[in-house]
């Protein structure tokens, strides 16, 4: 079932003053890239894997060890899923305590092959809304130095159970044959001939 925004235009006004016009409807929403495909600043000294995830922050280079990375620094979070998705895949995880990521705080974080979202307890329009905020507040206006050709922002409500009624916030890694979910210590996951 779609739904519509009343606050559509100024969502897309919003994207637009800041580089990135994303579509809030099935399938999810993908806000556009810039044309040059520049790795996103990454700030100096400690950060937080999965917010850096979250906002589009992760380098290429890093991606292939992102799922390894959170496991190792959030052992007790990351090594077991609350709830796993099909068609396509993507593993629910609990967090101990609650990341804010694109305005909205959440304990719930959802991994798909070239997904990382924060899954937020409101319905779509409420969760542009507050992103329209944020991007109006943000002192990283605009975007540009997050989102290129590999990396983008997605917007989007999901009708599976226990994701109904709430939205999905986050960053779409667009690579070739990326998948996030890989990793060694799963190897059931993985097609044998």
């Amino acid at each position: 079932m779609r739904r519509s925004s009343k606050s559509l235009p100024l969502a897309l006004a919003a994207f637009w003053l800041a580089g990135a016009v994303p579509a809030l409807s099935a399938p999810p929403a993908v806000a556009p890239a810039a044309n040059t495909p520049v790795a996103p600043a990454v700030p100096d000294g400690p950060t937080d894997t999965l917010v850096a995830a979250l906002t589009c922050r992760t380098t290429v280079a890093d991606l292939s060890r992102l799922l390894p990375r959170l496991r190792r620094e959030r052992p007790t979070e990351f090594v077991q899923t609350e709830r796993q998705y099909s068609a396509p895949m993507m593993d629910l995880y609990r967090l101990e305590e609650p990341v804010n990521a694109w305005g909205h705080e959440s304990d719930a974080v959802l991994i798909t092959d070239n997904r990382v979202l924060l899954l937020v307890d409101s319905p779509i329009e409420q969760a542009t809304a507050q992103l329209e905020r944020t991007l109006e507040e943000s002192k990283d206006a605009p975007l540009s130095g997050a989102l290129d050709d590999a990396h983008a922002l997605v917007v989007y409500a999901d009708e599976r159970p226990g994701l109904r009624g709430r939205t999905l916030v986050g960053c779409e890694y667009r690579l070739p044959d990326i998948s996030l979910l890989a990793d060694p210590a799963d190897a059931w996951r993985t097609p044998r001939p």
